[in-house]
């Protein structure tokens, strides 16, 4: 099944929300204007106010840019943007010296066809639901990971581990350094009809996988799935809440790739339709010889009265006749008896 074009809102959609924090530093952006070359990037800034926004907003315009005008596969075109998107970053430092501690996180995922792809750097999530189960797509670039291995190896107990001070830092990020982690997809993914695509902001993680497998496998539009993912989020409560971003793709059902293609073409030949007729009219319109319509018109018009009038003299005449026999009838009548009377 080849994925053309995916529909806004009802395909896929966005959105985020503000958290505890007094801004937002997450900035995302969906590419629909290709067919078969969808693409979604999320960044998350850090580095303060200003800095983490600025970050996470020309990350994800560079990003997009590069990623268009890039050559070769959807791997490659996906490297070399966020290679680019990081040398940007650090053009825009010395301009900009209350910045220099400005990075953030991105995803950049592309479906191309029915496959997808993605690279990524930082703890930003990707997901793939299908089938009724959750599963974690990208690498997870933040200290949590790590402290997991030790407490799978029993040199931290779960509750440490859980409250650790370094359990969000970052172990690797775009900053216009030196890039430590870069996850990339091996092969590409080939997407099913049916299955969920989430990309989201590390403010999720309010959410256990349990909850956001609940509400993905609800059959609501994308923007549905998107409110309510972060109104869960929201109703947690949690304090110190992160901002919350939340990209949703649905991969359409084979049923609705198949209507997809039939009402676009029977959209475009009822307008060819309508606009032959329209044209035709309008020959039609033009070979009519109005000087004679109008002629012809006028002598019918006068015509009919006269016809009356005939008519009705007709009737007057016919009906003069019809009482004359009658009264010289009366006369004869009235004589004869006269005649035959006794004088």
């Amino acid at each position: 099944m080849s994925i053309q074009f995916l529909t806004l809102n009802k395909d896929y959609a966005g959105h985020h929300i503000q958290g505890e924090r007094d801004y937002q530093e997450d900035y995302f952006r969906f590419d629909n204007s290709r067919a078969n070359d969808f693409l979604m990037i999320l960044a998350d800034g850090m580095g303060g106010y200003e800095g983490g926004a600025v970050a996470s907003s020309c990350a994800v315009e560079t990003f997009m840019d590069s990623y268009h005008i890039a050559k070769g596969s959807a791997a490659e075109r996906l490297q070399q943007a966020l290679q680019k998107t990081n040398l940007q970053l650090a053009l825009e430092k010395p301009s900009k010296p209350k910045l220099a501690n400005m990075g953030c996180t991105l995803v950049g995922a592309a479906i191309h066809r029915d496959q997808l792809e993605w690279i990524s750097v930082g703890d930003s999530p990707l997901w793939l639901y299908k089938a009724g189960r959750l599963h974690r797509l990208n690498a997870d670039h933040s200290m949590k990971p790590i402290l997991q291995k030790q407490v799978q190896r029993g040199e931290l107990t779960p509750k440490i581990a859980a409250a650790h001070p370094e359990r969000n830092m970052l172990r690797s990020a775009l900053t216009g350094a030196k890039i430590e982690l870069i996850d990339q997809s091996s092969v590409p993914l080939k997407l099913l009809p049916g299955a969920r695509i989430l990309l989201a902001s590390d403010g999720i993680f309010t959410l256990s996988e349990s909850e956001i497998r609940k509400i993905l496998r609800k059959d609501l539009s994308a923007q549905k799935l998107v409110n309510q993912l972060l109104a869960a989020v929201h109703k947690k409560g949690k304090k110190y809440q992160d901002n919350t971003t939340a990209l949703v793709v649905k991969i359409p059902d084979e049923q609705d790739a198949v209507k997809k293609p039939w009402r676009w073409q029977t959209s475009v030949l009822l307008s060819l339709l309508i606009l032959s007729l329209i044209i035709w009219t309008s020959d039609q319109f033009r070979m009519i010889n109005w000087p004679d319509l109008i002629t012809c018109f006028s002598k019918t018009s006068i015509a009919v009265p006269a016809e009356r009038q005939n008519t009705e003299d007709i009737k007057n005449q016919l009906g003069a006749n019809s009482k004359k026999p009658s009264e010289e009838q009366h006369i004869d009548a009235t004589s004869e008896l006269q005649d035959k009377q006794p004088k």
